[in-house]
């Protein structure tokens, strides 16, 4: 499934941004594999299908394939659809295929993905509730017209919506061949042994922390506003950790909110990261991890607060803070987090109906190691300067390694007047890198923007920082 998508789908997003991951569930629903490219998914598939489940009880068929797109129904941020696709294999409901991606635009104030200043979800896009995109094998033509009607580049997102069927239906194939050469038993003994394994080897590993308790607390900063107190007491037992958020900041009227299912991704990823690569995510992975929030806090928001910045900003300074108390007495634990400016370009909003946002990212933070984007980047790739000036219109002017070991990179617009959503994230003060627009002889630091213009033959300079030691050092 994964291969499918990332061969098929048209959005750089999903194709070089590998905004997506898979999954195979069990009714219950477990994760019986899972294959993502960053953290956010970790928890986000199993709950967003739950929603999907419990809400399709008894109406699900051969040929359906059910969508969810809510950060409050087992969501994180907006413009991230789920597609369950149930299994039937003689009769009988077996599996649930089921991806999980961020496509290119549903709606909200701006286009794409972005908007820094959004103090409520419905900014951000629509809340694509549970509904039938397929039903028995048949497309419910008006659930697709919703969504595109829905959508300023709609013929990117129906490209999107295709791969993204074509590789379950794919995936269901796949699973019948393998029911009828292995038998329905043995593949759920395999995965039952699987999701064990899972468990016994993570818990092996948590365990050296076993009769811990830590408590800690970190802010998350925001640009012209008081600071955000994220408080966490961490202990572990039985090689399963809690994390206890209770006594944070109550949500904010901005898009820093992370849902309770967002923020514990970033816990476990902190917590495994350097095991992520000898493990298959599983249940048995997920069941080690306990996280207690109270309602209506900045890690378990009420509706409608937004949380578009949750993957930028806040799940950072979460993964930050979970490595620090994990570290103690100097385990020599490298930093996985590395907030870096971010960017969307689109025509001037209401110039023309069709108007497909583009993310613009010609470089990337580098980790403490200095040789690649931290851990919590993804896997994202880096498009070359022929691509960014054939597809994007954008001259890559220079981009080059400074002495510091952050990335610069200097781009011109060659797509005409367009204008754009920016934010360039702070901690401990400082700005994570920086996002200039320079016009002649004039700098104007975006760090915070919406609907700014960006005009035809201007330039873009990028600062990506290098996340080792203290913020001070790396800019």
């Amino acid at each position: 499934m994964s291969d499918t998508v990332a061969r098929t789908a048209r959005s750089k997003g999903l194709a070089e941004g590998r905004r997506y991951a898979v999954a195979a569930l069990t009714g219950a629903p477990r994760i019986a594999a899972q294959v993502q490219f960053d953290a956010s998914h970790s928890y986000l598939i199993r709950a967003s299908a739950a929603a999907l489940i419990d809400y399709f009880a008894f109406d699900l068929a051969d040929g359906d394939i059910v969508v969810v797109g809510d950060p409050y129904s087992g969501g994180s941020t907006p413009q991230v659809l789920t597609f369950l696709a149930p299994f039937f294999h003689e009769g009988e409901l077996v599996l649930f295929p089921a991806i999980r991606a961020e496509l290119a635009d549903l709606a909200g104030e701006y286009p794409g993905t972005l908007h820094p200043t959004a103090s409520e979800t419905w900014q951000e896009a629509i809340r694509v509730t549970p509904v039938k995109l397929y039903r028995n094998g048949v497309l419910q033509r008006d659930i697709l017209r919703f969504l595109l009607r829905n959508s300023r580049a709609a013929d990117l997102v129906r490209s999107d919506i295709e791969a993204i069927v074509s590789a379950l239906r794919a995936a269901g194939r796949n699973l019948d061949t393998l029911l009828r050469d292995r038998g329905r038993q043995a593949v759920e003994g395999a995965i039952d042994d699987a999701i064990d394994h899972g468990r016994r080897l993570v818990g092996t590993y948590l365990s050296r922390w076993n009769g811990m308790e830590r408590a800690g607390a970190t802010t998350i900063e925001r640009i012209g506003s008081n600071p955000i107190a994220l408080k966490l007491r961490l202990s572990a037992e039985g090689g399963t950790l809690l994390a206890d958020f209770v006594g944070s900041n109550p949500q904010v009227a901005e898009p820093y909110n992370i849902t309770r299912w967002h923020v514990r991704g970033y816990v476990l990823v902190a917590a495994v990261a350097e095991m992520l690569d000898d493990v298959a995510l599983n249940d048995g992975v997920l069941d080690r991890l306990e996280v207690r929030a109270e309602r209506g806090s900045i890690v378990d928001p009420i509706l409608p607060s937004a949380t578009g910045l949750s993957d930028l900003v806040t799940g950072h300074a979460v993964a930050g803070l979970v490595r620090a108390m994990l570290q103690g007495d100097g385990d020599g634990m490298a930093p996985i987090d590395g907030p870096a400016p971010a960017i969307v370009l689109f025509a001037p909003i209401g110039s023309r109906e069709d108007n497909p946002p583009f993310a613009l990212d010609p470089g990337f933070a580098i980790s403490g190691a200095g040789w690649g984007s931290p851990v919590l980047a993804g896997h994202r790739l880096l498009p070359s300067a022929e691509i960014l000036e054939a597809r994007d219109g954008f001259e890559v002017l220079f981009r080059e390694r400074s002495p510091m070991g952050a990335i610069d990179v200097l781009v011109r617009n060659r797509r005409g007047d367009l204008e754009a959503a920016a934010i360039v994230p702070q901690r401990s003060g400082h700005a994570c890198g920086a996002l200039v627009l320079v016009e002649g002889d004039r700098e104007t630091p975006l760090d915070c923007v919406t609907g700014g213009p960006i005009p035809d033959g201007a330039l873009l300079r990028f600062t990506y920082p290098r996340y080792a030691g203290d913020l001070d050092d790396e800019t």
